[in-house]
């Protein structure tokens, strides 16, 4: 299994020993998860977007309405965290499943 590191606001991907796989996004992260299965990154960036991306690196889709502040993924599901403080409960897809 494969580890994250940010560092600059570049997400590394790492191997457990710590050597550099690939560099995953854009350089604005500031928060970053691996899925259980190590398939998908989701990158959490300085500008509230969340970004889903394929381990190779490529952009699936950017989900919310750019005023997150951190998201983690949830079972198969996805916890968006919100500057007003709420919590968005989203489909790996992105569509809105609930607020909490």
């Amino acid at each position: 299994m494969n580890i994250l590191k940010i560092n600059g606001g570049k997400v590394e991907m790492r191997s457990t020993s710590g050597s550099l796989i690939r560099v995953v996004g854009n350089g604005d992260a500031v928060n970053a998860e691996l899925s259980r299965d190590g398939k998908l990154v989701l990158i959490t960036t300085n500008q509230g977007k969340v970004e889903i991306r394929q381990e190779t690196g490529s952009l699936i889709r950017t989900i919310g309405n750019g005023d997150a502040v951190n998201a983690k993924f949830h079972e198969n599901d996805i916890m968006v965290y919100t500057k007003s403080g709420k919590m968005e409960l989203r489909k790996d897809h992105g569509s809105l499943i609930r607020v909490l």
